[in-house]
């Protein structure tokens, strides 16, 4: 019984510790937005100046759960983690970055809603 209740705390603990593998200081991650800036009387903001998107899919939930849809030779410059069809070409590529906003519209200065 012992090994029982020790082998689910540890599977709970793997999985707990899975999804928190990312947990490091970025000053533009979501908590960080909200703090302020010792250097100045203003606070982080989150730049999507580099990244564009025209076709964001968001979740519809408390807080949202946003991807881009766009596919193309390469992936924007704010893309973490771009996949590649290799065999393809010209390759097709797409972020498959989650984020919690949509980035701007590549053809447009306007952001796109949520």
């Amino acid at each position: 019984m012992k090994v029982l209740v020790k082998v689910a705390s540890l599977l709970f603990l793997l999985g707990f510790t899975a999804t928190v593998v990312d947990a490091r200081f970025d000053p533009s991650s979501f908590i960080t937005q909200f703090l302020p800036n010792a250097e100045a009387n203003n606070y982080y903001v989150k730049s999507t100046t580099n990244g564009c998107c025209d076709n964001c899919r968001c979740t519809i939930s408390i807080s949202p759960m946003c991807k881009c849809a766009d596919i193309g030779e390469t992936c924007h410059p704010s893309c973490k983690s771009c996949f590649c069809d290799i065999p393809t070409f010209p390759g097709l590529c797409q972020c498959i970055d989650v984020t919690n906003f949509c980035y701007e519209l590549c053809n447009s200065s306007e952001t796109k809603a949520h």
